[in-house]
């Protein structure tokens, strides 16, 4: 039996008649109603031991390092103990997207983009896609094709790429994409023309165009040996390299491009936009990192995954000077797996979604702080489907 049917059960089960229960009822209820009475207010006993607890996380936090493992487990005794884990009871259907925008979700049968209604529009038979800034366009991609397309999924252009292609990015201006053409990198404009190779061999990892106001056009990747490059996509010209201490599995720009988030199995490193490192966090003993987004104020939103039969969570971590700061929590607990994230476009919500619970679950950061849950998803995504549906993934929620 899990946590919400057991809560479903104890709210459905009858309360045997009591009189004298019934009696304090009425006196409590008539008491409303009486004039009030200047009291000196005392705090509740309960009040003072969540006082007393949260001066306790408080000392922790002091006490040992960040990311050790006591810590983390204190404090989600602590959230479990308020009452901080619950989940609401899900519904099925997808009633809109809380703050508005768009949602781009690549399903087995394709990309959808998710309107602020919830309404769902297919795009085609696709493998996967991504957004073009200000959601203008979507960049799709099937076996060795890659097209661009409208929110209405008509076709733009399309070229051929001579190899699988996958992991295709915008750059911020609209101007370029970068993509992975079998074990190479290639790079094509906005418009379609002018493709061409711009590395013979990277490794799997997709590149990430580094935001920039002027005619710039640089891109972050992993090289062949491991190493991280920022190149000049235009001239193709080597700006920095440099050798991390673990293997970059996800590579993140802040919104300004003055730092670099390199995202490993194990580790969270903040480089500057000159390539110099700033900062290392390192997760607790068993954890690994899973899904990872940025949002504004360079708040990092990251899936921590933890061994089997601990639950997964979602950290919040905020690339600040001179480096990397865990702040301010872990904002949710989670008894099911965790893939993907998503920041709404006003950095109020995250979007989480569970394969193994076949859940999104929207999560209110700003105050005051709220959980919805979706369920029914991969069937949402897959109409038809004579088969069970793979679970969708997320390609961004933009306005």
């Amino acid at each position: 039996m899990t946590e919400t049917e057991l809560r479903e059960r104890l709210r459905a089960m009858p309360v045997p008649a009591d009189p004298a229960a019934e009696e304090r009822a009425w006196r409590v209820v008539r008491a409303a109603y009486d004039p009030p009475r200047a009291v000196r207010a005392r705090p509740s006993r309960r009040g003072r031991w969540v006082a007393v607890l949260a001066c306790l996380i408080a000392v922790a936090a002091f006490a040992l390092p960040a990311g050790t493992a006591p810590l983390e487990a204190l404090a989600r005794w602590f959230r479990a103990a308020l009452g901080l884990t619950a989940q609401p009871r899900p519904h099925p259907i997808l009633a809109g997207l809380p703050s508005g925008g768009q949602l781009l979700v690549n399903a087995p049968s394709g990309p959808w983009i998710v309107g602020p209604s919830g309404t769902r529009t297919r795009l085609g038979a696709y493998s996967d896609a991504a957004w073009s800034p200000h959601s203008l366009y979507v960049v799709a991609w099937r076996a060795d094709r890659l097209v661009t397309l409208n929110p209405r999924g008509r076709l733009q252009w399309a070229i051929a790429a001579g190899a699988t292609v996958s992991a295709a990015r915008w750059s911020s201006d609209g101007y370029r994409i970068a993509y992975l053409a079998g074990g190479a990198l290639d790079v094509v404009a906005g418009d379609g023309s002018g493709n061409r190779r711009l590395v013979a061999r990277v490794r799997p990892v997709a590149a990430a165009w580094q935001p920039a106001d002027g005619a710039a056009h640089r891109l972050a990747l992993v090289g062949q040996r491991g190493d991280l490059e920022l190149l000049d996509a235009d001239t193709g010209a080597l700006l920095w390299r440099v050798r991390p201490s673990a293997a970059p599995e996800q590579l993140l720009w802040s919104p300004t491009g003055h730092r670099l988030l390199v995202i490993s199995r194990r580790t969270v490193t903040v480089y500057t936009a000159r390539g110099h490192r700033l900062a290392a966090l390192t997760l607790a003993p068993g954890a690994r990192s899973g899904a990872a987004a940025l949002g504004s104020a360079d708040r990092l939103a990251l899936v921590i995954h933890r061994a089997a039969g601990q639950p997964d969570s979602i950290e919040l971590l905020t690339a600040t000077a001179p480096g990397l700061r865990r702040s301010p929590r872990i904002v949710f607990t989670a008894a099911e797996r965790l893939a993907g994230l998503a920041w709404s476009p006003d950095a109020r919500w995250l979007l989480a979604g569970s394969s193994s619970a076949d859940q999104w679950i929207f999560l209110r950061i700003a105050a005051p702080a709220r959980i919805s849950v979706v369920s029914q998803i991969a069937t949402k995504f897959s109409p038809g489907a004579r088969r069970a549906p793979g679970f969708p993934t997320l390609g961004g929620w933009q306005p």
